[in-house]
């Protein structure tokens, strides 16, 4: 729980995470090196409304979710 909370609060401070798995959520506007690359990657999908639900809030459409975490729940949502 504790390690979780760590995640958390470290998440808060860089927007490129994602907010679900703490890991580089690949934002180009984020990613300085990389941003004149092209749209990121996220204008190409859809996040659903239930996915975004399982933020706080407060903490919705300030970091951006990750692909892996999208695609792990567009997974549950097909066996479901």
């Amino acid at each position: 729980m504790e390690k979780e909370l760590e995640i958390k609060n470290m998440n808060k401070l860089n927007k490129d995470r994602c907010p679900l798995c703490g890991r580089l959520n690949q934002c180009q506007p984020e990613m300085a090196a990389t941003c004149q690359e092209g749209p990121c990657w996220c204008r190409a999908e859809t996040f659903p409304a239930a996915l975004l639900a399982r933020l706080p809030e407060e903490e919705r459409d300030q970091q951006c979710i990750c692909q892996s975490c999208l695609r792990v729940f567009e997974a549950e949502q097909a066996r479901s």
